[in-house]
């Protein structure tokens, strides 16, 4: 291996890298990366151009998906290969040169430092981010914050890096791109050391051809989904005591049209009725949820 840092060369480092129709920029990604790592492995994700080809000319490893299964799918196969490899350490990075390879070894440093589970953060660099972007990444961020209990600065960063320990015992089931947050959830499950170092990224018009506001609202809404799952007791108590205090609010208003007019409001009435006993009921099943949980576990 011809990287740069004196530690890794005596650990065994891999990279992966989810791709779906990269061929653009993939046997220069690749390329790039070998220098600080001692094998790279793309998983192409059901592509339809060179990328496959390119990248095993470059010199990876190719993993091909028959179809486009998703980021989520890409990233668990590429566990999956680096559980057979038994590395020291698997770095995980864009295939669209969003990621820049030189920074390998900032990511390699923490882990040598005895974290487990590295993730870049794009803080540094917020201004070159697209406004839309950051609206997003914040809202995410917060979830996913919520989430795993853990205060990050950036949770959603492709560039990662994980130690054995890590590779052994993160077990992903998300296909998509929510897979980035339920990482971070699994990672402080599992009582991981977790760690950021700041990173670089470089958005080309042509790195995504997902539309941001239908990528954003679908991940949001898996957070949610794993936060229903994870925390039943915030989610489902969370979302009671806002409706209990609507129902509550409400109420003082039906008081306040029948003491001044001198009859019921029977629309308001049945509102805050349905306030009251949904958000009551939601309060039960999140504290029953979380027994259940905490009895399974």
């Amino acid at each position: 291996m011809s990287g740069a840092m004196p530690e890794s060369s005596k650990h065994k480092v891999i990279a992966g890298m989810p791709a779906f129709n990269e061929e653009k920029y993939i046997g220069t990604m690749v390329l790039n990366t070998k220098k600080y790592v001692d094998e790279v492995i793309v998983v192409d994700d059901g592509s339809t151009d060179n990328t496959s080809e390119i990248a095993r000319l470059a010199g990876a490893v190719v993993v091909r998906q028959p179809t486009n299964r998703g980021y989520g799918a890409a990233i668990q196969s590429i566990l999956a290969e680096a559980r057979k490899r038994d590395p020291d350490v698997l770095v995980i990075l864009d295939a669209d040169a969003q990621h820049n390879p030189q920074e390998i070894p900032s990511l390699l440093n923490s882990i040598h430092d005895g974290h487990d589970f590295v993730i870049g953060s794009r803080e540094k660099q917020r201004s070159k981010i697209p406004f839309y972007r950051r609206v997003g990444q914040k809202v995410l961020l917060h979830s996913t914050n919520i989430l795993s209990r853990k205060r990050l600065t950036d949770s959603e960063c492709g560039f990662r890096a994980f130690s054995r320990k890590a590779i052994s015992v993160l077990e992903l089931r998300e296909n998509g791109m929510a897979v980035s947050a339920e990482t971070v959830a699994e990672a402080a499950k599992q009582g991981l050391k977790v760690a950021q170092v700041p990173v670089s990224v470089v958005y080309n018009s042509d790195s995504s051809t997902l539309n941001p506001v239908a990528h954003g609202l679908g991940v949001f809404t898996r957070i949610l989904v794993m936060i229903s799952e994870r925390r039943p007791l915030f989610f489902f108590g969370l979302a009671g005591a806002i409706l209990v205090i609507l129902g509550i609010i409400t109420s003082v208003r039906v008081l306040q049209i029948l003491s001044d007019v001198g009859v019921l409001p029977v629309g308001t009435t049945m509102v805050a009725v349905l306030f009251l006993v949904i958000g009551i009921f939601s309060i039960f099943t999140g504290i029953i949820l979380r027994a259940l949980s905490v009895r399974r576990n």
